[in-house]
């Protein structure tokens, strides 16, 4: 087992510049805005997600702050995708420093009316996809000594969805749970090669995810101690920080940023 360095802190502890990140569902919501916060810090940014023409757009965007992109079109949940995001990775620049899963699907399932298919689905995207594309990148980031996996969770796995409300979201709520709880373990094997497993467990994040049912989501901002909706511009921060040397000591870790929404019965 290496002994891990401590930090410099004499260096800039967040830097992030030249180091290779791939984020999966970024043709827009969070996953875009991700996308612009690691280019904007300088980071080689490889940017996946199942629409061509979202991830076009998005890849415009982020090619105006740097040449430095490259752009999967793919559903995570292919048999091909994880190949195709570490070939992305390897040929932008070499390596694979970081893994932002992030892509993922709602839902509004009842526990009283949930089908096979429906439940098949959301396990199959939001939790055996990232499974998958860990598999695959693991091992690189194992090779080289180091990386980070950040992958988003949500807090409305540690409590009821919002959904429930009106009687939904059990499906949604135990993959996500099941991830967070999947990174923890997953930390445990890769940790005595340096290469950490962080969760960001965000709450409801207004993003066109949730366009049409919008009215009934800012509903819930009047309950967020910080005063307003989380939007996905409050990951970037966090992320950035998993995803640099001020986190090396972090591992296995689900860090909620929902403006203090989990403190509240």
């Amino acid at each position: 087992m290496s002994r891990l360095a401590v930090p410099d802190i004499r260096k800039n502890l967040f830097d992030v510049t030249d180091k290779v990140v791939a984020i999966t569902g970024a043709g827009q919501g969070i996953g875009r805005v991700l996308a612009i916060g690691f280019a904007s810090a300088g980071a080689k940014v490889v940017m996946v997600d199942l629409s061509a023409d979202l991830l076009k757009e998005s890849e415009a965007i982020v090619r105006e702050i740097t040449p430095d992109v490259a752009a999967v079109a793919t559903d995570v949940s292919a048999e091909d995708a994880p190949e195709k995001i570490v070939e992305a990775c390897m040929k932008l620049g070499g390596r694979v420093d970081c893994l932002i899963n992030n892509a993922g699907i709602m839902s509004y399932t009842d526990p009283r009316t949930i089908t096979d298919d429906e439940f098949d689905r959301m396990i199959r995207i939001n939790l055996k996809a990232p499974v998958r594309i860990m598999r695959a990148v693991l091992p690189v980031m194992e090779k080289q000594g180091s990386g980070s996996v950040i992958n988003i969770g949500s807090s409305w796995s540690s409590r009821a969805s919002m959904f429930n409300q009106s009687g939904g979201g059990v499906d949604y709520c135990a993959a996500k749970s099941a991830l967070q709880s999947y990174t923890r373990g997953a930390a445990q094997n890769l940790a005595e090669h340096q290469v950490r497993l962080n969760a960001i467990a965000p709450g409801g994040v207004d993003t066109p995810m949730h366009a049409h049912h919008r009215d009934f989501l800012m509903e819930y901002e009047k309950y967020i101690p910080l005063g307003r909706m989380t939007v996905a511009e409050d990951l970037v921060g966090t992320a950035l920080f998993l995803a640099s040397d001020a986190s090396t000591y972090i591992t296995g870790q689900t860090i909620h940023v929902n403006g203090g929404m989990i403190m509240v019965d």
